[in-house]
């Protein structure tokens, strides 16, 4: 338990910008209409038009974020691109001498040892301080890997759901198409024989109105049946977008805390844990535009 709570801890201050913004995002788009079947075309534009907004200040707020990023990128790198190797190779020996205390001597050396001197060598290192110190470290990141695997676990439940029910949706959505021009067919199956009087149809209006009359029922019948199953879909998603977000947010802290410590570069200052999280909503925002 107190290990749950030091990592929580560790990673919380991260998470806030980063939820915030994709929050605020996300309830910044309109309410699914309760019966998208009666809405008039002019709320249906306002609702189009709204989501179009939050998605263009989502993808303003990608551009931004991935320019910040190239620009911390660029000011972490460390030394000229000519002597880039050499800085990767001190970064290196650093980190090495940093978590283990084996400097770039000391591993040339182990390099030309035997097995039995290897294996000397080994417990010499367990049993010292430094050994000791790996020791905790490996526990430390043995935990960090833990906590990592649960919350992935977690957000693949979620996903895991997400999939299920849209597979549901379309196989329901499927049905209800074939129900819809099965009626549509036997519409203009009993509509009235067409009447001529030389080259005309004298009854012609009466065969579009009643073609106009009974495929709209058949067209209400297919509406009032899938609508349902969309704003469930949308209400659940958007029921559970807030928890999935927090799970982004504190996966991809730990990942870029990880890539910190072996590589020195600090992704969280380019706040790339938010764009996981942006990406969603707008994903989300644009599945939301396209089921009304």
């Amino acid at each position: 338990m107190k290990k749950n709570v030091v990592i929580i801890l560790w990673i919380f201050s991260q998470l806030i910008s980063a939820q915030q913004l994709a929050q605020n995002y996300l309830s910044n788009l309109p309410k699914f209409p309760d019966n998208g079947c009666t809405v008039t075309e002019t709320n249906k534009k306002a609702f189009y038009q709204q989501i179009d907004r939050v998605i263009e200040a989502i993808e303003s707020d990608i551009e931004r974020i991935h320019k910040q990023q190239s620009s911390v990128d660029q000011n972490q790198l460390p030394g000229k691109a000519s002597d880039g190797e050499a800085s990767g190779e001190q970064l290196a020996q650093q980190k090495l001498m940093k978590d283990h205390g084996i400097s770039s001597m000391d591993l040339k050396k182990l390099e030309n040892m035997s097995e039995e001197e290897l294996q000397e060598w080994g417990e010499k290192y367990v049993a010292s301080n430094q050994g000791k110190q790996s020791q905790s470290s490996a526990r430390k990141q043995y935990n960090i890997n833990t906590e990592l695997q649960d919350l992935q676990n977690r957000l693949s439940t979620y996903k895991e759901g997400w999939m299920k029910m849209q597979a549901e949706y379309e196989k329901k959505e499927k049905q209800a198409k074939t129900d819809l021009d099965l009626c549509l067919e036997m519409v203009l199956k009993n509509a009235p024989e067409p009447q001529y009087r030389g080259e005309a149809c004298i009854n012609q209006k009466v065969i579009d109105e009643y073609v106009a009359k009974n495929e709209q029922r058949c067209n209400d019948n297919y509406c009032q049946t899938v609508t349902p199953l969309k704003k469930q879909m949308i209400s659940k998603k958007m029921g559970e977008l807030p928890q999935v977000l927090r799970l982004l947010s504190q996966i991809q802290t730990i990942q870029n805390d990880q890539v910190k410590g072996q590589t020195g570069l600090d992704l969280n200052a380019s706040q790339s844990n938010e764009l996981a999280a942006l990406d969603l909503v707008k994903e989300f925002a644009e599945e939301m535009r396209s089921m009304l």
